[in-house]
């Protein structure tokens, strides 16, 4: 049986027009959004980070926000939540690409996220001493 999505009252496809695309960099995760970070997306990230950090040793991520289109309150709480889960275990969780956002949103008090302007940057500052 295929899951489906959960019925949105509004009618909107925010849960079908959200990308959530992981890719390994290293010892880096790189966790590239899409779409609007609104509704369901933000519970389907939810369980993803939390998944993730659990069973990461040493937990180096970056989150890109650039393809976003969209951000709510509680789609920044889960960043925030999550970069604070990932300093409690060692590591580091980095937020890319999404200033311009935040910005639009009225969240520019990002409070609590580790901000980087590009993955680019965002990989470097995860990358451990020593690699090329």
């Amino acid at each position: 049986m295929t899951p489906t999505a959960p019925a949105d009252p509004a009618g909107s496809s925010a849960a079908r027009d959200f990308s959530l695309r992981i890719r390994d960099r290293g010892e880096v995760l790189l966790i590239e959004l899409g779409g609007p970070l609104s509704g369901a997306p933000v519970e389907i990230l939810r369980m993803y980070l939390v998944r993730t950090l659990a069973t990461l040793a040493v937990p180096a991520l970056v989150v890109d926000l650039s393809g976003l289109t969209g951000l709510d309150a509680a789609g920044l709480e889960v960043l925030r939540s999550a970069t604070r889960d990932a300093r409690a275990a060692g590591g580091r969780l980095v937020v890319t690409g999404g200033l311009p956002l935040l910005d639009a949103a009225g969240t520019a008090d990002a409070a609590g996220l580790d901000l980087l302007p590009t993955i680019d940057a965002g990989l470097a500052a995860l990358d451990p001493p020593g690699t090329p």
